[in-house]
């Protein structure tokens, strides 16, 4: 019965946003969703690293943290990215903003307490959570301010709060294509260490983890450096 639910409101969200994405005349998410769903294969690279390891830039503007709020709801200028993932509540998301609360930056961190939410909204796509670990998700930095060292030092700024001091070990996955964002998490400290392969076929996924070998995780290593 649960898992019914979760689908029905899966589906009445992805048509809410459908129909508004069709009312503003923007019809490429839908076609981009309908063929990745239709047929594709999907290469993500894991990525591991200690938070007490980790090498930050400080950002080239003054940047303060704080929970998300309703009104950073697309002020990052990503259109209707990301919106079902806020309306899931799943806990933590955080924004980035400037000295004017100017939103600049958006991420969540997913712990151990969230596991069935995190379940249940994306299926199996994560390793489970240990109980001194986290998974970044979400990241995502505003367009006017990108080179500025925004996600390595908000991400940094996130992670010092006193209630992720017992964590050991922070997670992250990437589209391997996504070779900016894979390039940034390297130079703060992140290495991979997994891949993850999702085949979608007529509108079923299959999801499958693939272990790093040590001559798989240099050649990710030199493509990054």
């Amino acid at each position: 019965m649960r898992k019914r639910f979760i689908i029905l409101k899966t589906l009445y969200n992805r048509l809410i946003i459908t129909v508004k994405l069709i009312k503003n005349g923007n019809l490429k998410p839908i076609l981009d969703g309908f063929t990745t769903r239709l047929y594709s294969k999907i290469k993500f690279i894991g990525l591991e690293a200690k938070p007490d390891e980790l090498s930050v830039k400080n950002s080239k503007i003054e940047i303060l943290i704080r929970p998300f709020e309703t009104s950073d709801l697309n002020a990052l200028k990503e259109g209707h990215r990301h919106v079902r993932l806020v309306e899931a509540q799943i806990p933590n998301c955080y924004v980035a903003t400037t000295k004017e609360n100017v939103t600049i930056y958006r991420q969540w961190l997913f712990t151990h307490e969230s596991q069935q939410q995190i379940n249940d909204y994306f299926g199996p796509i994560f390793p489970i959570i240990s109980e001194n670990e986290a998974i970044i998700e979400g990241v995502f930095t505003h367009p006017d301010y990108r080179g500025l060292n925004i996600m390595s030092s908000a991400m940094t700024k996130i992670l010092e709060q006193e209630q992720y001091k017992n964590l050991n070990k922070v997670i992250a996955f990437v589209k391997e294509q996504n070779k900016p964002s894979l390039k940034g998490f390297y130079k703060m400290g992140f290495v991979p260490y997994i891949i993850r392969q999702e085949a979608w076929f007529l509108f079923r996924r299959k999801v499958t983890f693939v272990q790093m070998s040590d001559k798989l995780r240099e050649k990710y290593l030199k493509s990054l450096s």
